[in-house]
């Protein structure tokens, strides 16, 4: 965990307080949030729940977001709808 993220977690568990962090770090970002929203594009909300709710999804595009696989040769692929959000058709 970063100097950054480690004095925004200490903060907030001293202090009481809650912070609003956005980043494209999202392992740094489950490490410190209590709770957490994904976000495609266009502020689509993917997913929220707690680090470990996300990580224990069985939804593709939020194990994408996540890069969790479940199983032995499971591939992380993009799901349809964040595909779509880009702009890309077709394989």
């Amino acid at each position: 965990m970063g100097v950054a993220a480690k004095l925004i977690r200490t903060l907030n568990d001293v202090t009481g307080s809650t912070s609003l962090v956005i980043s494209h770090d999202v392992p740094e970002c489950m490490a410190i949030s209590d709770h957490v929203v994904l976000m495609a594009a266009g502020g689509r909300i993917v997913a929220r729940g707690t680090p470990q709710e996300l990580m224990d999804s069985m939804d593709p595009e939020t194990r994408q977001f996540v890069r969790r696989t479940r199983w032995p040769g499971e591939v992380s692929l993009p799901a349809p709808e964040i595909a779509a959000d880009f702009g890309l058709t077709g394989a």
